[in-house]
């Protein structure tokens, strides 16, 4: 099996998923304290780099699979990746969705759909 995948991309990508993180919660992070009714003084710090590490390192891991699987399925151009890649974190993401409709998610956005929505895009990190 001749694998191509190119290292540079993922790595970039990994970098550009931490950031959407980011942005993500520095967009909707106040909606999301507000939903649940805190303010940033109610969230302790921890300064802990373990839930940074463990994003990283599903970061890492989700994109080699996705590079590995645009190789497998031989998307020769970049509109056939990113097709594959739409499809593929689409699916994960109806599939993250259904999941935490019926689990601790739930228990926390009490049916609110904004707060559903404010917390599909990223994981909280704690």
């Amino acid at each position: 099996m001749n694998t191509k995948i190119n290292h540079v991309a993922v790595w970039v990508l990994v970098v550009v998923h931490q950031l959407v993180g980011f942005g993500w919660y520095a967009i909707f992070g106040e909606a999301w304290l507000n939903y649940h009714a805190k303010t940033m003084t109610d969230i302790e710090r921890t300064h802990s780099f373990v839930p940074y590490l463990l994003a990283i390192i599903a970061s890492i891991f989700v994109n080699y699979a996705l590079a590995w699987l645009i190789d497998r399925l031989n998307a020769r151009n970049a509109a056939a990746g990113l097709k594959i890649a739409i499809v593929c974190y689409s699916s994960l993401s109806l599939l993250a969705v259904s999941f935490s409709a019926r689990g601790a998610s739930a228990r926390y956005s009490r049916g609110r759909c904004p707060l559903r929505a404010t917390s599909a895009g990223q994981q909280p990190r704690r």
